[in-house]
């Protein structure tokens, strides 16, 4: 670990004199408060981190210290919709953070051909974090503050979330009040249990809408599916197919795209493996959930995820590079 008098400029060059590619750096600032923290840092300053360890051998290091001035403005970018058009504005916030000891875990950021890629830093962050909490729990970083880039003199650069803009999917829109009166209508009959798993389903429906972290989003749309289904094996898929009226679980999977997001859901919980969560995609988890508690109150199907299918919107977003 870096000691706290080393500056970002000090860390900047002493991650160039191993690679001389490195000359933009990623940083994460978090709230510090293990138990016992001379002891902690004691602990920490004594693991050799070296490059050839990490899996990606892109290194990271940490840096404790009173580094509230380190991020004194955040950028927190906002959508909006002016004249037709979508564009992408900036509340920029002063952090004004206390002054006190904090965590800032640090790590270089590709550039290939001019473009720069945070990917195998957030992975070398990743790791190190994973790395402490095997010792310390997550009391080192209990609270992510801000992220932040330097470049080799250790000069702080303003930074924000990214954005992904609305796409195909997104753009999927039902203007029929009378969907969603039919489903208040008889959700009103629905006994306590199934009102209270509906209620728990929606929570995770809810949480997927907010989730930045598109394989937590993922998940989170799963998770509310498998509560409203039951969560028994290949529940999902089954009630999807009857909700459209077929005894056959293949219908989903051939009309209704369903072996695509199922095959996410295996890579992402069997190998830790995934990839971008596209609109449609996510799109089609949401219309799956409706077409199926349509099904389960008693409604006819609308069939709202074959109609996206059917959109021409899937095929427009798998044919753009």
């Amino acid at each position: 670990m870096e000691m706290k008098e080393l500056s970002l400029r000090d860390i900047a060059h002493s991650f160039a004199q191993r690679n001389a590619n490195y000359s933009q750096f990623h940083g994460k600032l978090y709230s510090f408060v293990p138990p016992e923290p001379d002891k902690a840092l004691t602990f920490m300053n004594e693991i050799s981190l070296t490059a050839d360890a990490f899996p990606g051998n892109v290194p990271a290091t940490m840096i404790v210290g009173k580094l509230a001035s380190l991020v004194p403005y955040r950028a927190n970018p906002i959508l909006v919709q002016e004249e037709g058009q979508l564009k992408l504005q900036f509340q920029i916030e002063n952090l004004r953070l206390p002054d006190c000891d904090y965590l800032a875990i640090v790590a270089p950021v590709s550039r290939n051909d001019g473009e720069t890629n945070y990917f195998s830093s957030f992975q070398a962050i990743s790791f190190l974090r994973s790395l402490i909490a095997l010792s310390l729990g997550k009391l080192p970083f209990y609270a992510w503050i801000a992220d932040f880039d330097f470049d080799i003199e250790g000069v702080v650069s303003l930074t924000s979330e990214a954005v992904r803009v609305p796409l195909y999917g997104d753009f999927f829109k039902i203007f029929d009040a009378s969907l969603v009166n039919e489903i208040l209508g008889r959700l009103v009959r629905q006994q306590l249990p199934y009102r209270i798993r509906f209620q728990r389903a929606c929570d995770f429906f809810d949480m997927a809408l907010s989730q930045r972290n598109e394989a937590f989003r993922f998940s989170s749309y799963w998770i509310a599916l498998e509560i409203i289904v039951g969560g028994k094996n290949d529940a999902i898929r089954t009630s999807l197919s009857k909700a459209y009226g077929n005894s056959n679980k293949k219908f989903a999977d051939d009309y209704l795209l369903f072996g695509e997001i199922s095959g996410m859901r295996n890579s992402l919980i069997h190998h830790g493996e995934f990839g971008v969560l596209k609109s449609y995609q996510e799109r089609l988890l949401q219309l799956y959930f409706w077409d199926i508690v349509r099904h389960q109150v008693g409604l006819n199907c609308r069939q709202l995820a074959r109609e996206l299918v059917l959109s021409g919107l899937v095929d427009q977003e798998k044919q753009h590079k």
